[in-house]
């Protein structure tokens, strides 16, 4: 398939010494889940409060990215992502509008020592919700509505050597999730609460670099019925990726990543049982390695071709495989990119 591109339009202005105006159109096609209409990635008003060779902080007011795990807030951007598609048992495309940016404030500091760059990022914002969100949580495009409720926390500490050969970072996202049931739905109206934290940890060498990402996400249903309410459980995702340059503009990398909807019943077993078979054991979780290849042609544009070997089917989209006992348990993707920065 060749149904997916990106296209971003960004602009900046400083308006003053401290204060920075900045934003992005976003064109994204993916399937049947992001059909290219643009949209605004971000835009958002940063004020440098103070900026000193010992501390920064400030205040981005508007739609900023969400400073979740190590590449959450530049995902978008194809030349700072370690592979084509991010490992999904963490950075969920199916919600991916969900995680990525919220509508608010976001307050943020850094503080430089011999020791390295302490960093802490805290927000508060409304998440912007679509189809897709209420898809993969409810199951299906229901005659009702699901919305932001209850403003979004977000916060990240983080902690770099000096040298930058370091990288250890904890993040959450607290989000609460309102459903207005239309009067024909089989379902109530109810709220969905998660909490979705990552810790990161990242050594990056002269021509090697290790990380590693773990992820949980206790969710609860409530108010929705006996269809929904007894959904509540723990998603759990890892990952362990490493990376060597073969040559300056030629990298290898090499990932292999876990995730489970429930950490609980990691095989999926109890969870199929729970719908009569409908819905098979390896769809609930998925395992995968992925080996690819990034090659610089030139500072702006990039080559990469990827391929994944893949055990189960939790992360593919509800929506482009709406019936779940049609997919395989096992099943393989290759993967071409070419990306171009001007």
């Amino acid at each position: 398939s060749t149904e997916f591109t990106e296209l971003g339009i960004n602009a900046s202005f400083r308006a003053t010494p401290s204060v920075l105006l900045s934003g992005q159109l976003l064109s994204r096609r993916a399937g049947d889940m992001y059909d290219g209409s643009p949209v605004i990635d971000y835009a958002l008003v940063d004020w440098t409060i103070s900026n000193t060779p010992e501390h920064a902080y400030g205040v981005m007011i508007g739609r900023s990215k969400n400073p979740l795990g190590l590449y959450n807030d530049t995902r978008d951007v194809a030349f700072t992502r370690p592979s084509i598609f991010l490992p999904q048992q963490i950075y969920f495309d199916q919600v991916r509008n969900l995680i990525l940016s919220a509508d608010g404030l976001q307050f943020y500091g850094r503080l430089y020592d011999e020791q390295g760059t302490f960093s802490l990022n805290l927000g508060v914002g409304s998440s912007p919700v679509d189809e897709n969100v209420e898809i993969s949580f409810l199951g299906s495009d229901y005659g009702g509505d699901v919305e932001s409720g209850d403003p979004a926390i977000i916060a990240r500490g983080e902690y770099e050597t000096r040298d930058g050969a370091w990288r250890f970072s904890l993040s959450a996202a607290k989000v609460n999730l309102s459903f207005d049931a239309a009067p024909a739905d089989p379902i109530g109206s109810g709220e969905i609460d998660l909490l979705y934290w990552i810790a990161s940890v990242q050594y990056t060498a002269e021509r090697w670099s290790l990380t590693a990402e773990y992820m949980e996400e206790p969710i609860e249903f409530n108010g929705f019925g006996p269809l929904v309410d007894n959904r509540d459980s723990t998603v759990q995702g890892y990952y362990l990726q490493g990376s060597y340059l073969l040559r300056d503009d030629l990298e290898w990398v090499v990932r292999y990543s876990e995730g489970f909807t429930d950490k609980d019943d990691r095989e999926g077993t109890q969870q199929s049982a729970a719908t009569g078979g409908f819905v098979p054991p390896h769809a609930f979780y998925r395992k995968d390695w992925m080996v690819g290849l990034r090659w610089d042609v030139t500072p702006s544009f990039m080559l990469r071709a990827e391929y994944q070997w893949n055990d189960g089917t939790w992360t593919l989209p509800r929506r482009e495989n709406p019936v779940p006992s049609a997919t395989v348990q096992d099943w393989e993707m290759f993967s071409l990119l070419a990306s171009y920065r001007f």
